[in-house]
């Protein structure tokens, strides 16, 4: 499911719709205070990352798992204090070369790709 929080776009507007290639039409879209929603996840004892350099570790510290909820930003302020703070681990992509970081999207498919597992 994707949990969508305050101050996020509107998942039905029309670029992010093409962007999702259709996906958004299979999964379930839930909007909601991030923060109740993180103590939800928690009490399920599901995992939650945050996304920051900030008291972040590599991603590659934390073991796949079936069941996980990932918070990233948007790419210019990331993910707020708040939420980062009630997060089980901060995890972050380190960056090889010059790049001074990675766009949202590529960043979520790689750290997904890497918390799901097989």
């Amino acid at each position: 499911a994707i949990i969508v929080g305050e101050g996020s776009v509107d998942v039905y507007n029309p670029k992010v719709v093409r962007s999702t290639q259709g996906a958004i039409f299979h999964l379930p879209i839930v909007k909601g205070d991030l923060l109740e929603m993180i103590s939800l996840l928690k009490e399920r004892e599901i995992a939650v990352y945050g996304t920051s350099l900030q008291n972040g570790k590599v991603y590659t510290c934390v073991k796949p798992s079936n069941e996980f909820a990932l918070v990233v930003g948007n790419e210019g302020n990331g993910v707020s204090e708040k939420v980062l703070e009630q997060a089980d681990q901060n995890l972050y992509i380190p960056i090889y070369g010059k790049s001074e970081s990675l766009n949202v999207a590529i960043a979520s498919g790689i750290l997904l790709y890497y918390l799901r597992g097989m």
